[in-house]
């Protein structure tokens, strides 16, 4: 596949089958990932590549959080105007394409709780960075090396979901992975082989053209 395929055919896959990925597979994507640009080559970025009975944990204790009414750890982000506006406008998408109801609570609930629980993806990539680190830039770098993981598991015929939820509450992250408040977690990847039986996988996001986002100057 063509760099610009790629990139133009990634999109967010929300259904995994239970095929699990191998360790060899998860390497070889971090591997060409790490050639993602970083503020004077720091290379800021490192991963908590999680699978099986540890996943599986990690998910029902966030679930457990969410039930519970637990507030986040790190807060949702509220959108506001334009931005606002393409987030309704991918969550119809995919609540049309799952069936799911605007008065459907326990569906609208089970939607929510596979955000937690990593979408039931085989393998979750967390993204954290050193605590002191934790500034504009850092984050910067860990976006351009988490875009790289996504159009590099297409290599291999996997899918990816990119997701705060994974990060949003940190009690079973640091339990779980023995991780400190010396280190700040970022965001999280879902990752696997997606089901194409899931009908919110097939759903597509528009993007704006160039022209209502670009100011050209001295062309």
């Amino acid at each position: 596949m063509e760099l610009k395929d790629a990139i133009i055919n990634r999109h967010s896959i929300r259904g995994f089958t239970s095929q699990p990925v191998s360790k060899e597979v998860v390497e070889d994507i971090l591997k060409t990932a790490g050639y993602a640009v970083s503020s004077k080559n720091t290379q800021p970025w490192q991963y908590a590549v999680i699978t099986g009975d540890v996943l599986k944990k990690i998910g029902e204790e966030n679930v457990a959080q969410l039930r519970n009414g637990d507030g986040f750890d790190v807060p949702d982000t509220v959108y506001e105007g334009v931005y606002r506006t393409r987030q309704i406008d991918v969550a119809k998408k995919l609540f049309t394409a799952m069936e799911i109801g605007r008065e459907d609570k326990e569906k609208r609930d089970w939607w929510m709780e596979r955000g937690f629980r990593f979408f039931d993806a085989p393998v979750a990539i967390i993204l954290y960075t050193d605590a002191n680190m934790d500034n504009n830039i850092t984050r910067f770098d860990v976006g351009a090396v988490t875009q790289l993981i996504t159009v590099a598991a297409m290599e291999h015929g996997l899918g990816t979901c990119v997701a705060y939820q994974a990060v949003m509450y940190e009690k079973a992250l640091r339990k779980h992975l023995g991780l400190g408040d010396d280190k700040k977690f970022i965001v999280g990847v879902a990752l696997g082989y997606a089901d194409p039986d899931f009908a919110a996988n097939a759903v597509l996001t528009g993007r704006e053209e160039v022209s209502t986002l670009a100011t050209f100057y001295g062309f």
